[in-house]
């Protein structure tokens, strides 16, 4: 190349250093926003587990960008309420009148899926049975409480105890 052609790339190399020097500058100088985001237009950055909600564990960025590391008006954390749940009162068994006949189904299982107690009964010696939890209503009957070794319902302010296995039985059953 000639002298001139070497000239050509020095003045553009110049010039491209000296717009990109330009650019860091007035980068340099632009302000960062780092002010709360308003509260009124956003959604609740959180809802309160009950017990009822499946246990699904999300990220929400609503809530680190209502709160900026950095901002000079950071608010505080402030944890959830605690949810209390309340123990059921134990059931005191009460004397059958004889209006009440013993219940009709039987009962093949219990099992606790995260924490939520469930029973195996089925209506009829042909049927292999439905999963029961407790509230619900069979054959007449309130399941009330469900317990690896048996359930408790009632019927008519009747409570009666229902067992897994029998008093024979409970020696041979799995602990």
């Amino acid at each position: 190349m000639n002298k001139l052609g070497h000239r050509h790339w020095i003045i553009i190399g110049c010039l491209a250093v000296a717009l990109f020097a330009a650019a860091n500058v007035w980068l340099y100088l632009l302000p960062v926003d780092v002010s709360p985001l308003e509260e009124a237009g956003s959604p609740p950055a959180r809802k309160i587990a009950t017990a009822n909600d499946p246990l699904v564990v999300s990220f929400d960025l609503t809530e680190a960008l209502a709160r900026p590391l950095f901002s000079p008006t950071r608010r505080e954390f402030a944890p959830p309420p605690e949810v209390v749940e309340e123990e059921p009162l134990p059931l005191t068994p009460q004397i059958a009148s004889v209006d009440v006949a013993p219940p009709s189904f039987s009962l093949h299982g219990t099992r606790n899926i995260l924490s939520r107690p469930a029973a195996l009964i089925s209506l009829n010696d042909q049927s292999q049975g439905e999963w029961y939890e407790v509230g619900q209503s069979i054959d007449g009957w309130q399941l009330v409480a469900v317990r690896p070794n048996g359930i408790s319902i009632t019927k008519a302010d009747v409570a009666r105890e229902v067992r897994l296995y029998d008093a024979s039985d409970a020696q041979n059953a799995p602990h």
